[in-house]
């Protein structure tokens, strides 16, 4: 490195002494203060500064190049030498979503050695359905760079396995690495939890619908002749019944997804239809709290064709959300609009919002937003952790923008097909 900068030195030196010198003898000759013996002499000099200067600069280049070299190559080493030893497996891709190199741990995790593995095509290990199967190549081949993506993968001995996945760009045009973590131990717990989960809250409903049905016959025998105090005890045990049974649900629906047991279901459904019955089971709600409701449908009664059941947990929950944390004389927003093979659909309001230091976070089991605690008690932390995973379900994707006091806009797209009218 020091040969470099005393060599760049030089070559300014030398650059500079040129045009000083170059400069002196024009100016003198045009004076017509040289002798031609003078300017012989000048000319003699300038020469053999140009020639030290070109030599001095090809020096430079060839030293210049040999460091590039010299770093690209501990650069290649480094990186040869992290890619053989990590504990994580890799692997790399061409354009044509073969493999084309993989290291020890990916030979191990993978169930194969080198020549078995090097040659195949990428997606005959990748256990998916056919249209998650596309996303997900048709993202790898785009050059998307992905991280922690769970997927399920077959090994060469026919085992199947859950990794975490991401992809990133590689140093040859077109090729991806990708790096896999093995998470099947970790997925068998949390199946475990989720059946536990399922079970529990199961047999929980019919204790619950018991409650709830001696409560009714309770309030119905008891008649006009309720005292303040039984009435307001009633109601008491009313809320929580009814907190009780959202709060099942919500387990029952978490379980289901993470289990991959919610079978789907697709139908045919009109958009202006279904919303107007998600904003009628909030009626109530929102004329009490006087709530100015806008929507846009675009384009009006349009028929698609996609799980209702998903589509509703997506959307009634996004509502309930706005309306439990709006302010009295708020104002919300439901509308959707056609963009191609997907519908946009979005929910927004100028209610409590969200921090946006808590973001990130937003959409994570059992959290529940800091302003969101303050302001209400009542809250699982699972409604949008919900959301999302039926929004993925459904082969779409969720985005909010928000901040506290500003109000929140979540926006969900989602490919849908189109049911033409007859």
């Amino acid at each position: 490195m020091s040969s470099i900068k005393n060599l760049r030195f030089l070559e300014r030196f030398m650059l500079l002494a040129f045009v000083v010198s170059t400069g002196v003898l024009a100016r003198f000759y045009v004076q017509g203060r040289l002798e031609w013996s003078d300017l012989y002499a000048g000319v003699g000099i300038l020469t053999l500064i140009f020639f030290i200067l070109i030599f001095i600069q090809k020096r430079f280049d060839a030293l210049l190049n040999l460091t590039l070299s010299q770093s690209d190559y501990m650069q290649n080493d480094a990186f040869a030498s992290l890619y053989e030893r990590s504990p994580a497996a890799y692997l790399t891709i061409n354009p044509e979503g073969d493999i084309v190199g993989c290291n020890p741990a990916a030979t191990k995790l993978l169930q194969g050695g080198v020549d078995t593995i090097n040659g195949i095509s990428f997606s005959k290990l990748l256990i998916s359905e056919d249209d998650e199967l596309t996303v997900l190549l048709g993202k790898m081949s785009s050059g998307m760079t992905m991280k922690d993506f769970e997927v399920k993968l077959s090994t060469l001995e026919g085992n199947m396995l859950w990794v975490t996945m991401s992809v990133n760009s590689y140093r040859n045009a077109g090729e991806r690495l990708v790096s896999l973590v093995d998470i099947t131990a970790q997925k068998s717990v949390d199946t475990a939890k989720s059946e536990f989960v399922a079970l529990a809250t199961h047999q929980l409903r019919t204790p619950i619908a018991a409650i709830r049905w001696n409560v009714e016959l309770l309030q119905k025998n008891m008649g006009e002749d309720k005292t303040e105090k039984q009435v307001k005890y009633l109601a008491k045990i009313n809320r929580n019944v009814f907190r009780m049974i959202n709060l099942i649900n919500d387990f029952l629906s978490v379980s289901k997804l993470e289990m991959g047991t919610f079978a789907a279901a697709a139908e045919d459904i009109n958009m202006t239809e279904f919303l107007s019955s998600i904003v009628d089971e909030f009626s109530e709600k929102i004329t009490q709290k006087q709530i100015t409701l806008s929507r846009a449908d675009n384009p009006p009664q349009l028929n698609i064709n996609i799980d209702s059941r998903l589509l509703h947990i997506v959307v009634s929950n996004l509502v309930s959300n706005a309306v439990k944390y709006l302010s009295s004389g708020g104002a919300l927003s439901i509308s959707y609009e056609l963009k191609g093979g997907s519908i946009e659909l979005v929910v927004a309001d100028n209610g409590i919002g969200i921090p946006e230091t808590e973001l990130n976070k937003l959409f994570t089991k059992f959290f529940r937003a800091s302003n969101a605690q303050s302001h209400q008690t009542e809250g699982t932390g699972l409604g949008l952790y919900v959301v999302k995973q039926s929004v993925e379900q459904l082969g779409g994707d969720i985005q909010v923008v928000s901040a506290a006091d500003k109000g929140a806009r979540f926006v969900v797209t989602i490919p849908v097909s189109v049911v033409l009218s007859a």
